[in-house]
């Protein structure tokens, strides 16, 4: 059975991509951006699907000049696949697969990440610590 952290982070993995769509498409308020960096562990790591590795530093800058970029060609962005697949009671390992492509192309691409989430010393909302993302082949052997 699931503890209370892991039924917080499949919430959370749910909440951030939804925060990702909006973001990216130009939609919501700018303290949006704020609220959802504080989702994020300071010494939060991301493996890219080309192997690059960046850090929160990274994720902010990023994220900050990329608000709106999708506004002409709105994205979706869905996951699915949601698992726990290690829980420690303060940190949780999660699987899913992100799916995302354009709204006016039937193309989606799909990565399957890990995340790991720890709790905050002070309790709350689990933060992101690490995802590593590896993009599905289509049609691949």
């Amino acid at each position: 059975m699931a503890g209370a952290l892991a039924s917080l982070v499949l919430a959370e993995i749910a909440e951030r991509h939804a925060f990702f769509e909006r973001w990216f498409n130009g939609l919501g308020d700018e303290d949006a951006l704020s609220v959802s960096l504080e989702r994020f562990d300071p010494a939060f790591r991301r493996i890219d699907p080309a192997g690059r590795e960046a850090g929160f530093e990274a994720l902010a800058a990023s994220l900050s000049a990329r608000r709106g970029s999708r506004a002409a060609d709105p994205v979706s962005i869905a996951v699915e696949d949601l698992a726990v697949l290690w829980d420690a009671g303060d940190a949780v390992l999660a699987g899913y697969v992100e799916v995302q492509g354009s709204l006016a192309a039937p193309e989606r691409h799909r990565r399957r990440s890990t995340a790991l989430f720890v709790a905050p010393p002070s309790g709350g909302a689990p933060r992101w610590r690490h995802v590593q993302e590896t993009t599905i082949q289509t049609g691949g052997a």
